[in-house]
């Protein structure tokens, strides 16, 4: 990493913004023998006697400044036990930021920004401060322009694959800027009209974990040479100054590396972002956004319908390329820059494999056959995809509800691509064989169901059938109980769009009892839940398309909300061509099963700007009737997280981010969330989400390994009952898992 100049330079020896005075040191303070912490190590108390007076740590809620790169800080705790210095216990409960030695010496990683509680124990007494380690990092340009040797703009794996650069697209990091040019983002930047932040959005929460965005911003009247990049939050800065990778200069990556210490040293907190463009010797702006990084992470893998993938080609007559594209269902896991192939291959049509759905759990997926759509696979995704072809092959099982552990599913009867018109029924997974059931109306079609992440209930279009005397309008949303493994109740109407609308593909939140869905505005006269333009080709016709907006609607008070933060209403950068308003192009939401973070997370399909990298035509994304071989779709999968503690009827939603490692050169949609399918007993985890048996536990030198039990409280992710199972009154168990409530 090279740094500024004019970089901070700090002593290695302790950096304390605040108290940092020392005590006179009694006779056996830094004792740190077997008895340390016990009776005695302060003549004053009397030996013998355990210590139950009041102990405190001194100094109080001390702020250190690392630089990066530079020797790691240092800071002395002391303790005094009723006024008396003495030698207690120490304990840090986060290794990774420090260690703390047995003298309460605390030394910094130095790597590491980020907050930790620091404990002392002395006989029968104990005291608790926090100690926050403010980490800084300067630099000036990657190394070639490329990636970095170090943790600044380090970029592993962020080669340009079907993702983009980094997952996200771009052409990566710029190189160093010269002297001058550092003088330049020194002054006072001017306005420019025009220069607009586009991406990411004001506002948007982020999970830990998730690959660095692309910034990309409108150029306003001028080109620019160089542009400098701050992020802050109350544990880290970052500064960085990147020249031009292109002309014109529209977008510039955050360093990966950088990216991922600011999100572990600002979990749970707001970071600040500020961008200041150079060129022609002044500088402009600035851009600013503010962020919240979530304490969590993303779990599990999305499933995703691509069409126009190159990973897997069994179509002829795209326009650009070598003429060849695929239709497939590919996944994209965490840490990744590029998806997978899941299922479909290279070939002729019938190895066409993308309309699926996923069960919760991971272990089962459902996909049409592109020779027949009305034939239908079921993969077992914890076998290695092994696929089995389900029978009758008559459409039944196209577009079904698979319940949350992949054994049977509750049959679509809307007329969306392959459906059968047969009333729905309950069907085992694979053999396909009919499960009789109680409660089921007679004669119900259910539209796109789902159920929820716990299986008690089911979700559904209410397409036709008569229930109590009424009958499906083929627009409202409907919800019934379900008590496995074969029995119906309770009907209940969710909402009722206005006349021409639809609402369909409704997904659970965690806690099984919410809704989200897609409210079909605009319908494109084809057919029943799709996303396309009004016609296949490239006339006019195909300019425009099926228009919609996410809602919610609460089960309990029956109270739906549009999702406004979500959809991007009122802030929605725009174009023309068909992007005047993409507020109106979200569509196909499905729920993670794992809140985190104190966030349900939401996938959906949308057709929106991707800043200035996805800009045509909303509905091109046929390769058979516009090239998209090196213009990108903008019909692609993102992301926005969910407030747990929202109230019935307001927007518990925010700003939404692409989803990094979907392929760019492709028409993707559809996103399924499902868990990892889980470990068995001894095998190693980062959580109890992860585990068969519910929860993961550190076990000396293996580390963390999965466990049918653990001692004490579950922690954020393990299996529980009741919310009084769980640690802390931060955690309620949520769909069987303690979850953190709350962002904050």
């Amino acid at each position: 990493m090279r740094p500024h100049r004019l970089a901070p330079l700090l002593a290695a020896a302790c950096a304390v913004l605040g108290a940092c005075d020392r005590e006179t040191a009694l006779p056996g303070k830094r004792d740190a023998g077997p008895d340390a912490g016990l009776p005695g190590d302060a003549g004053a108390l009397d030996a013998g006697t355990p210590f139950a007076g009041t102990l405190r740590i001194t100094p109080r809620d001390p702020l250190l400044r690392a630089v990066y790169g530079q020797a790691r800080p240092t800071l002395q705790f002391e303790a005094r036990a009723d006024g008396a210095p003495v030698s207690p216990i120490w304990k840090l409960d986060t290794p990774g930021l420090g260690a703390i030695d047995a003298t309460g010496l605390f030394t910094a990683n130095g790597n590491v920004g980020g907050h930790a509680k620091v404990t002392a124990t002395y006989g029968l007494a104990s005291d608790s401060t926090t100690v926050t380690v403010h980490l800084e990092i300067s630099e000036n340009g990657a190394p070639d322009g490329g990636e970095a040797a170090d943790g600044g703009s380090g970029a592993p794996d962020a080669g340009s694959g079907a993702g983009g650069w980094g997952g996200v697209g771009g052409e990566g990091l710029g190189g160093a800027v010269d002297e001058a040019t550092l003088e330049v983002f020194e002054q006072t930047p001017s306005a420019d009209p025009g220069l607009a932040l586009l991406y990411p959005y004001d506002g948007t929460v982020w999970p830990r974990g998730i690959l660095a965005p692309l910034l990309q911003w409108a150029p306003g009247g001028r080109d620019y040479d160089a542009v400098e990049l701050r992020l802050d939050c109350p544990a880290f800065s970052y500064r960085g100054t990147f020249a031009r990778t292109a002309a014109p200069f529209l977008h510039h990556p955050i360093p990966p590396a950088a990216w991922e210490r600011m999100n572990d040293a600002c979990a749970g907190k707001d970071v600040s972002l500020r961008l200041v463009l150079a060129s022609g010797g002044q500088s402009f702006g600035p851009l600013t956004a503010t962020w919240r990084i979530a304490s969590g992470f993303l779990k599990g893998v999305i499933y995703y319908n691509s069409y126009g993938t190159n990973l897997a080609k069994n179509y002829s007559g795209a326009l650009g390329g070598d003429g060849r594209f695929g239709g497939a269902t590919l996944a994209i896991r965490g840490g990744s820059t590029d998806p997978s192939l899941v299922a479909g291959g290279d070939g002729a049509h019938e190895s066409c494999r993308v309309c699926h759905v996923v069960s919760a759990d991971g272990s089962t997926m459902l996909a049409q056959r592109g020779d027949v759509y009305a034939a239908t696979s079921a993969y077992a995704l914890d076998q290695q995809n092994a696929e089995t072809r389900m029978s009758p092959e008559d459409g039944r099982f196209a577009w079904a509800g698979l319940d949350p552990t992949g054994t049977f599913a509750l049959s679509n009867s809307s007329p969306i691509a392959g459906s059968s018109s047969l009333p729905s029924a309950l069907y085992s997974v694979p053999d396909g064989a009919p499960i009789a059931t109680n409660g089921l109306p007679a004669g119900l079609r259910a539209g796109t169901p789902g159920f929820s992440h716990d299986g008690l209930r089911v979700a559904f279009n209410w397409y036709g059938g008569e229930v109590d005397g009424q009958s499906g309008d083929r627009r409202s949303l409907a919800a019934m109980r379900f008590m496995p493994p074969d029995s119906f109740g309770e009907f209940q109407m969710l909402f009722t769009p206005p006349e021409g609308q639809t609402a369909v593909y409704p997904s659970f939140l965690p806690a099984g009892d919410a809704v989200v869905f897609e409210l079909e505005l605009v319908y494109n006269g084809r057919a029943f839940g799709e996303t396309r333009s009004t016609c296949d080709g490239s006339g006019p016709c195909s300019d425009v398309g099926t228009r919609a907006e996410l809602w919610w609607a609460d089960l309990a008070t029956g109270q739906a909300h549009p999702l406004d933060r979500l959809n991007g209403k009122g802030y929605l950068p725009t174009a023309p061509a068909g992007h005047e308003d993409d507020a109106t192009l979200n569509y196909e939401p499905t729920v993670s099963p794992v809140a985190s973070g104190g966030y349900a997370w939401v996938i959906f399909t949308s057709r929106r700007l991707y800043g200035n990298i996805a800009t045509i035509n909303p509905f091109w994304s046929d390769p058979r009737f516009h090239d998209i071989s090196e213009e990108p779709t903008p019909k692609k999968l993102w992301v926005a997280a969910l407030d747990l503690d929202a109230e019935p009827g307001t927007d518990p939603s925010h700003p939404a981010f692409y989803v990094p490692a979907q392929e760019l050169l492709a028409g993707n949609s559809r996103g399924y969330w499902a868990v990892d399918p889980c470990r068995d007993d001894g095998e190693r985890c980062e959580s109890g989400d992860q585990c068969c048996g519910g929860f993961c536990r550190p076990t000396g030198e293996l580390g963390k390994v999965c466990g049918t039990e653990g001692p004490g409280c579950a922690e954020e992710f393990e299996k529980c009952e009741s919310s009084t199972d769980c640690c802390t009154g931060r955690l309620r168990c949520v769909n069987g898992r303690c979850t953190l409530y709350g962002p904050n």
